[in-house]
């Protein structure tokens, strides 16, 4: 038996995403919190995930430096940068870490499944 895909949901406010993590475990994923950079990177090497949806504005580490440091543990790694932050700029540095997806939040939740599933292949 193959076990369920493991997505790893990082934001420093995880109450936004208790639905989303409903959802996921509904629709058969394997669910992580971390709410920060560095409880994720801690997660990461622990227990690998095969996706992370990341916030960008938490303390400690930022998600676009804990995306980079996702990406040095493992490049395929799918990021979703998923952040309420809307200029311009915040797109190219998401591009920059090498996050692979970004949405603004707050966002239909059926939207985040679609950009999950395509990023895991389902």
């Amino acid at each position: 038996m193959t076990q369920p895909l493991h997505v790893l949901l990082v934001d420093d406010q995880p109450k936004g995403l208790d639905a989303l993590d409903l959802r996921l475990k509904r629709s058969g994923y394997r669910t992580s919190l971390a709410h920060n950079g560095e409880l994720a990177l801690q997660t990461a090497r622990s227990d690998p995930p095969d996706l992370v949806l990341l916030d960008v504005s938490m303390p400690e580490l930022n998600g676009y430096q804990t995306c980079r440091e996702l990406k040095k543990l493992r490049a395929d790694l799918p990021v979703i940068i998923y952040t309420g932050k809307t200029d311009p700029a915040d797109r190219f540095w998401a591009g920059e870490c090498g996050a692979d997806e970004y949405i603004v939040k707050p966002a239909d939740p059926a939207l985040v499944m679609q950009k999950i599933e395509q990023l895991l292949g389902r």
